[in-house]
């Protein structure tokens, strides 16, 4: 069972009961005792197991409270002896009433409620127990595990931390090395290389020297045995984490403890070895483990790597050779060998090699160096073909997924493939399995040929793939019609995969998030909205999932909904920097749509002092507040604003943009602006807003020829209208005389602005002030 439980982190937290397996190490006594040796890790214990012992005498005078405390002490050891449980749980209670200063009967209180299985309040009474005893280890190392089953690492780690500190544990005992034996193994499992090779140091320690730890025979060898203290999981950590050193120490220990006989562990040594840049004795080491008949390639790699360091790289292929004699792994030479053939360029030889493999054995994976024998020739007939044959040889489609980006990488060869891809799928004669459709449309995403993909990924569905590939090729093909703006197709793509009985929970939460992306960008907000909550029903309280939702009510001009939900997901996303941060830009978005100007400005000014804002949402703050602080009619602190962004982005177009104009509307620093959007303008020759800013820069600079080819360009594009930009064509129409056609040009800005989702009156009003009285009433009698 302990072996079981502690063989990974993953496993360990969820064995529950095992909060129990270091009860026989609960007093110092317990480790020499005959019936339990601390020197091993106990298996799972009873209630009872761990005898109640009197209360130690302590410096402080007895008093009536302490007395009183020792007697339901002594009460709850008896009822314990007796095995009546639940009334020595009845006297602790009272013990700890009487003397709530006392740690013993609170730390015992902890150990039979640990027994009982009752966890929660175990560990609450645990944690109570190392409150009162800063130099409790073993309630620590309890309550660490019981942390670690409820998956709260971070905590059982500082636990351990506590408990090695401990005045009271000995630097060289049985206990030091029950500590060191967890602690190693979650510092592996949470990456803290440092400590887990501190801690199997000193497990190594313990096994080459166990009399400096107090360990008898028998301890020692329970040390020495178990899988995951012994000198071979010492000897794999300590390699794994760079200790060269010790990874031979414990190789070479566990070599002796063998007699030396030839086996599995010579290869770990001789990579200890040649990691160590001791290369004459990993190759010593490589063929003890040769003298097994094993051919694993692991020990064929390391050969090579061997060869490769001492210049005889020439003379691989011929030990290579003498290696697949005599072994039951010939297969497994020949493969490698055929991959040593393929990197010289010998392509024959590694063709009959494979094939060879193929006849004599069926091995599969002969099939994958054939598909790179085809991908050198670029064969693309043949490449196809070949993984048929692979698949109906139970290779996995996982197997070929990194050829599928090795030939991505040959954009030539990637588009014959998925030409011929299509070009199979299209003749009914021709054999096509969904898999290999699949991978194809891979390869078409990785060189971007959008189209091709969603014909392939179609072809897979059109197929009857298996669940697991069914499921996939349905999401990517979701995931593809939304970035070529198919939205109405990416919805029902998404609702067919949602309609999939064995779709994972996780996959479903996942579809209905980008299904609420597709519903919002077609205009259908009420299935967006049904959507997300459907995902939230699912994974109730998610911070992004939230953020989704309040984004999906703000482009269905549901302001109040929408703003109560974005509070909310800030709320939520306290330890999500990432997402409470656009929950809050949004936020202060939907305050700036409402008009809402000090809102906002307090929203954005709150996210702009924040020290966690990452620097390109930094200046989409900054810029949104500058407009706030404008639109609220404080052009000199939106100007402020935007000046210390230009400080920091002094080449952003955007910036230069909205500073230049903003300059050029007051008509100040008419020449500096007309360089800052000039340089916008050289960045996005088409885009209107530049070219707006552009021209209405010009205009003040009474250079109104020039001002008017811009705003000419601005409005050129039919499917693009904005009411400014067309009113400041009439405007620059205006100043070079031509009334009339600034009129139409105004009155058509005025249509512009009155058929928007939302009318600005401010606008309309001063577009309306621009236009002769007698035109409007003369406009309104032909109407």
């Amino acid at each position: 069972m302990m072996d079981f439980c502690l063989s990974s982190v993953r496993t360990f937290l969820a064995c529950t009961a095992i909060v129990t397996l270091i009860a026989a190490a609960s007093d110092a006594q317990v480790p020499t005792a005959p019936e339990s040796s601390a020197g091993e890790l106990p298996g799972l214990q009873q209630p009872g197991d761990d005898i109640l012992t009197p209360l130690p005498e302590t410096a402080r005078k007895p008093d009536k409270q302490r007395e009183e405390a020792l007697a339901w002490y002594m009460d709850a050891l008896a009822a314990q002896k007796e095995g009546d449980f639940p009334a020595a749980l009845k006297s602790l209670e009272k013990a700890i009433a009487a003397d709530p200063t006392a740690s013993e009967p609170v730390k015992s209180q902890a150990l039979l409620l640990m027994g009982l299985g009752r966890m929660e309040q175990a560990e609450e009474a645990a944690s109570r127990a190392i409150q009162l005893d800063a130099d409790d280890f073993e309630t620590r190392l309890r309550l660490a595990i019981v942390l670690l089953s409820r998956g709260e690492a971070g905590r059982s780690v500082q636990l351990l931390e506590e408990a090695l500190a401990s005045k009271r544990i000995r630097q060289h005992s049985p206990e030091l090395i029950q500590l060191h034996s967890i602690r190693g193994r979650l510092a592996l499992e949470l990456k803290d290389t440092a400590k887990a090779a501190e801690s199997y140091g000193v497990l190594l320690n313990a096994l080459e020297r166990p009399e400096d730890f107090g360990l008898d025979f028998r301890q020692h060898n329970a040390l020495m045995t178990d899988r995951n203290t012994g000198y071979q999981a010492i000897g794999t950590v300590m390699l794994q984490l760079g200790r060269n050193d010790d990874a031979i120490a414990a190789f070479k220990a566990l070599a002796r403890v063998n007699n030396d006989a030839p086996g599995d562990y010579h290869l770990a040594l001789a990579q200890a070895y040649f990691r160590a840049d001791r290369n004459e004795e990993a190759e010593a080491s490589l063929y003890s483990y040769f003298e097994t008949k094993h051919r694993s390639r692991q020990a064929l790699e390391l050969l090579r790597d061997l060869y490769a360091a001492t210049n005889r790289t020439e003379q691989l292929v011929e030990r290579l050779r003498l290696l697949s004699e005599d072994t039951r792994d010939v297969g497994t030479v020949n493969l490698f060998l055929g991959e040593q053939f393929l990197a010289r360029g010998e392509i024959e030889a590694a063709t009959g090699l494979y094939e060879q493999v193929i006849n004599e054995t069926g091995d599969a994976d002969a099939y994958l160096g054939l598909l790179r024998v085809d991908v050198l020739k670029r064969d693309t007939d043949s490449l196809l073909t070949t993984m048929q044959k692979a698949l109906r040889a139970r290779i996995q489609i996982q197997e070929l997924v990194p050829l599928a980006s090795e030939i991505a990488s040959d954009k030539t060869l990637a588009e014959s493939v998925v030409d011929a891809c299509l070009k199979r799928s299209d003749d009914p004669g021709s054999e096509l399995f969904p898999e290999i459709s699949y991978l194809c449309s891979t390869i078409a995403r990785e060189i971007k040929v959008t189209e091709k993909e969603a014909r392939l990924l179609q072809v897979t569905l059109d197929r009857n793939p298996g669940p697991a590939l069914g499921i996939q090729a349905l999401e990517q093909l979701g995931i593809n019609q939304l970035a070529m703006d198919n939205y109405a197709d990416a919805a029902g793509s998404f609702r067919r995969l949602l309609a999939v009985p064995a779709l994972p929970q996780d996959r479903r939460v996942m579809a209905l998030y980008r299904l609420s992306f597709a519903e919002t960008f077609n205009a259908n907000h009420a299935e967006a909205i049904a959507a997300v909550k459907a995902a939230l029903d699912i994974s109730p309280q998610n911070p992004e999932l939230t953020y989704q939702l309040g984004w999906v009510q703000v482009q269905a001009d549901e302001y109040q909904d929408a703003e109560t939900t974005l509070k909310l997901a800030i709320r939520l996303s306290s330890g999500d920097p990432g997402t409470e941060h656009r929950a809050r830009l949004l936020l202060g978005g939907l305050y700036a749509q409402q008009e809402r100007w000090p809102e906002s400005i307090e929203v954005y000014s709150a996210l702009v002092a924040s020290s966690s804002i990452d620097a390109d949402l930094l200046r989409r703050t900054r810029l949104a507040l500058s407009n706030a602080y404008v639109q609220q009619g404080d052009t000199a602190t939106g100007e402020r604003v935007l000046e210390e962004v230009y400080k920091t982005n002094p080449d952003d177009p955007g910036v230069n943009n909205d500073l230049g104009y903003l300059y050029a509307d007051q008509g100040k620093n008419l020449e500096q602006a007309e360089k800052m959007i000039r340089l916008a303008v050289a960045a996005e020759p088409d885009n209107p807003a530049y070219l707006d800013s552009l021209g209405w820069v010009l205009f003040r600079l009474d250079r109104n020829e020039e001002a008017l080819q811009a705003l000419q360009k601005a409005n050129g594009d039919p499917g693009f209208r904005d009411s400014t930009i067309m009113e400041h064509l009439g405007d620059v129409l205006n100043a070079l005389n031509r009334g009339e056609d600034a009129v139409k040009t105004w009155k058509e800005a005025l249509t512009i602005e009155e058929q928007s989702e939302h009318p600005d009156p401010a606008v309309m009003n001063r577009i309306k002030s621009k236009l002769p009285e007698t035109g409007t009433e003369t406009e309104e009698k032909e109407e």
